[in-house]
């Protein structure tokens, strides 16, 4: 732990905003299950942080946010929001699903909205290129948050498993009358996939 740099035991990059950062950090001291020796190791990473960047823009190099905290500074409480997570499960399932900004939800549900279009306008010519870009986006949008490509990958299949079940039953069995709206069984399926692809991408981390 001691060999790790502040930014690798918040889970950030050098380049990460105030706001990431702090985000990190209480992430990763809700996850510490009353580790206190963890708890100091968070704290002095973001205290260290901190510190780097006040140098910075006493330098002039950066600008940093009115009201950030410093170490000589309290920190004012901040409301922890309970996690969903799945009981006895593996320690990487913990913690499964978050509240995504509305800036995430804008620009999954705009990508997402774009590949649907496509598909729906082409009538499914492009399917299996636009349901790649898709799962390449979904594994991006995931594992962009902790570096977890696992959990990205894991997340991003279940989609599109859930997606191709569920569109053949609809279709298949129920017999739902996709064609009354001018789609294909084929490109139902796809914009079903979409759907699932944008709520794992947008609310799991």
């Amino acid at each position: 732990m001691s060999q790790q740099s502040p930014y690798d035991r918040l889970g950030v990059a050098e380049d990460a905003t105030f706001e990431e950062v702090q985000a990190a950090k209480q992430r990763v001291l809700a996850r510490s299950g009353g580790d206190t020796q963890l708890q100091d190791s968070v704290e002095a990473a973001y205290d260290a942080i901190v510190m780097e960047r006040l140098k910075l823009r006493q330098q002039g190099k950066i600008k940093v946010p009115d009201g950030i905290r410093f170490p000589e500074k309290p920190l004012a409480a901040v409301p922890k929001f309970p996690s969903i997570s799945v009981a006895n499960s593996p320690s990487w399932l913990g913690d499964t699903f978050e509240r995504p900004t509305q800036s995430e939800i804008l620009t999954t549900a705009g990508v997402y909205t774009v590949l649907g279009g496509a598909a729906a306008l082409l009538a499914g010519s492009l399917l299996p290129t636009l349901i790649a870009f898709g799962t390449g986006f979904s594994l991006y949008f995931i594992n962009q948050k902790q570096r977890r490509f696992k959990r990205a990958l894991l997340g991003t299949l279940f989609a599109l498993v859930l997606g191709t079940v569920v569109a053949g039953l609809l279709v298949n069995t129920l017999q739902l009358p996709v064609g009354q709206i001018g789609l294909s069984g084929e490109v139902f399926a796809g914009l079903l996939i979409f759907v699932l692809l944008w709520v794992t991408s947008t609310f799991t981390k």
